[in-house]
């Protein structure tokens, strides 16, 4: 893929097909995190990128070799073995040297969930491998602005009068249901 391509697949990644609001990946940690800062959000969103990566590396040749051998049952499986040990990976050499980092409570599930997504959607757009780097770190870069604009939206909504059956989850939903439908109509 040329640079143009490759710079349009990120935009598109960030902005108009946004994994996080196109295909609600991550929203159970958004959307359930009250008091969450930009310096917690870029943290999360950096250590997803991070598991990205190392996860697209590993997945994208064990791809090759499932497929040149026939063993269309094993690609399931080999994306949530690799899921598994990039997360094991880093959280072991980047979340028990760096305690105060990052509190990782439900870390785990959102990046279980994003990291799986991402790599069955990169595989069904048929990404080479630069190209799913490049889709990777616009899925970290989206999710950062999807986490701060809740977390701005949420400031705001706590300051208005909101029914007392609509408060707290519902309305953050129903707000991201919201901004969900703006980003789909770019698409």
């Amino acid at each position: 893929m040329s640079i143009s391509e490759m710079f349009t697949v990120l935009i598109a990644c960030v902005f108009v097909n946004n994994y996080t609001l196109e295909h609600f990946m991550g929203f159970e940690h958004i959307a359930s995190d009250t008091s969450k800062s930009l310096k917690y959000n870029g943290r999360v969103s950096l250590l997803l990128t991070v598991v990205l990566l190392i996860a697209t590396s590993i997945t994208f040749p064990l791809d090759k070799w499932v497929l040149s051998n026939s063993l269309e049952w094993a690609r399931t499986l080999s994306y949530v073995l690799v899921i598994a040990f990039s997360v094991f990976i880093v959280e072991k050499l980047i979340m028990t040297r760096t305690t105060d980092w990052l509190k990782y409570d439900s870390i785990n599930v959102i990046l279980n969930s994003v990291v799986l997504g991402t790599l069955l959607l990169n595989k069904s757009y048929n990404y080479d491998w630069l190209t799913s780097y490049v889709a990777v770190i616009g899925t970290g870069v989206g999710y950062f602005g999807v986490a701060q604009v809740v977390c701005g939206l949420r400031k705001r909504i706590d300051m208005k009068a909101v029914p007392e059956s609509f408060r707290g989850v519902p309305i953050y939903l129903a707000t991201l249901a919201i901004i969900s439908f703006t980003v789909y109509a770019f698409a």
